[in-house]
């Protein structure tokens, strides 16, 4: 199984204004996490939502933009017979076009 740590940049209205990967990927789901831990290092304002498995993080809580985080899982081959697309963990992934929380 390999992990993608995903982020997305989104503005105040929730309007997606930038994304991409941090990495090209990891083998071993630690490993992921401390990418997503240096990723959230310098945002002084970083929450987490475990039941949907996404961080948000921002500069400060009047901040205009924010970051959602999140990692994403991949079955290889060898463990199920067919290549799968890239997974979220959680379902949070769709929260990262819905508007900040204040």
């Amino acid at each position: 199984m390999a992990y993608r740590v995903r982020w997305q940049l989104v503005g105040r209205s929730g309007q997606p204004l930038d994304g991409g990967c941090v990495g090209e990927g990891f083998c071993a789901y630690n490993e992921a996490v401390a990418a997503v831990v240096e990723f959230l290092r310098p945002y002084p304002e970083v929450s987490r939502c475990p039941a949907e498995s996404y961080w948000l993080a921002r500069r400060s809580h009047e901040a205009d933009l924010a970051v959602w985080i999140w990692i994403e899982r991949h079955e290889s081959e060898r463990t199920t017979g067919a290549v799968s697309p890239w997974l979220p963990l959680g379902w949070g992934v769709a929260q990262a076009s819905m508007a900040m929380p204040d």
